[in-house]
């Protein structure tokens, strides 16, 4: 079939010990019109063999293609070849650890059809396996529909965690996506959370699902797990940084819309707590971060009249916290984190 009306990508690096239940749940959909194309991003495992094996034996293996990277190019950049290779009339991203139910991909694209939505977003199940006692959260949406111009946004910038900031489980019109020209970052972290808060400034018409169609494995190996470190690079870092400073870039696109306060507070917040996390492990962190480096994490585009004139006395402390001495300002997130873990 050359003509889906979904495809499922999983960017595949050195997953070997996940691969195959990953994509036999994908293979699993009630859904026929499917096209599952899997990124071979160089890994030095067996993964792709098992896709292989699957793909030569399987009675959908036919609709399932692989696509090799010269060389290994990182999450970030694999996602991008995905948009570009994708068949479908929509992108569904899922990673090569996790694992979907049967009906996911019908359940989501009946939403999409039925609401003319640009993207469709549901619940999902995070299962951590750091140790031998599995811990399971579920992570459940309101039901909504959103019509308007500006509504979404509203909605997703509201507070912090309005919306989980990952683009797996979300079905999104393929030609809408391309139309915007949206791309992910090239980093290895958090290049999700800049697509999809880029994302919510362009749609309209998007559908919120309370059902739990995805299983989000979070293991020792998950790129996403920096909870046992014992040594950090400050580069990697840096990297996250600069993922959110591209949100920043875009900011004059965004002044005249009145969710402008509540967006810049989202992106300033995570620079926050970015710096909190940094102060935390500043022991594990090498080179090490000056208390110059960490306060312009902290930047705001805009002048502190600027600031003001916006009326978010949030946004105005932490401009505050970006004019006091640098050495105080640190002291004072410091003091602040503690306070609040007191209480």
């Amino acid at each position: 079939m050359s003509n889906y009306e979904v495809t499922i990508g999983i960017p595949v690096y050195n997953a070997e010990k996940y691969i195959r239940k990953s994509l036999e749940s994908a293979l699993s959909q009630t859904f026929d019109s499917i096209d599952f194309l899997v990124l071979d991003d160089c890994g030095t495992d067996s993964s792709i063999d098992i896709v292989e094996e699957i793909q030569k034996k399987h009675p959908r293996g036919t609709d399932i293609r692989i696509v090799h990277q010269l060389n290994n190019m990182g999450i970030g950049q694999t996602r991008n070849r995905i948009l570009d290779e994708a068949r479908g009339k929509y992108m569904y991203f899922m990673d090569a650890d996790d694992t979907i139910e049967p009906d996911t991909i019908e359940k989501m694209w009946k939403a999409a059809e039925d609401n003319g939505a640009q993207v469709v977003m549901a619940s999902y199940q995070r299962m951590e396996t750091f140790d031998e006692n599995p811990v399971t959260h579920n992570y459940i949406l309101p039901q909504k529909v959103f019509t308007e111009d500006n509504q979404f946004a509203t909605y997703a910038f509201h507070r912090y965690g309005a919306i989980n900031a990952n683009v797996w489980n979300m079905l999104m019109d393929l030609a809408f996506i391309r139309k915007c020209g949206l791309r992910f970052v090239d980093t290895n972290f958090w290049e999700d959370l800049a697509f999809k808060y880029e994302l919510a400034t362009y749609v309209t018409h998007v559908v919120l699902l309370p059902d739990i169609t995805y299983h989000y494995n979070c293991h020792g190996l998950s790129l996403s797990n920096f909870q046992f470190r014992d040594k950090i690079s400050k580069e990697e870092v840096l990297r996250n940084i600069a993922t959110i400073d591209t949100l920043k870039k875009g900011y004059k696109r965004l002044l005249d819309k009145s969710y402008f306060s509540s967006w810049l507070t989202f992106v300033l917040d995570t620079d926050f707590y970015m710096i909190r996390d940094i102060l935390k492990k500043r022991k594990i962190i090498y080179p090490g971060f000056s208390n110059e480096e960490i306060q312009t994490i902290l930047y705001s585009p805009l002048t502190f009249v600027q600031t003001v004139r916006l009326g978010n006395i949030k946004c105005c402390i932490y401009k505050l916290l970006t004019i006091l001495p640098a050495r105080l300002m640190t002291l004072v997130v410091y003091f602040v984190d503690k306070i609040r873990h007191f209480f």
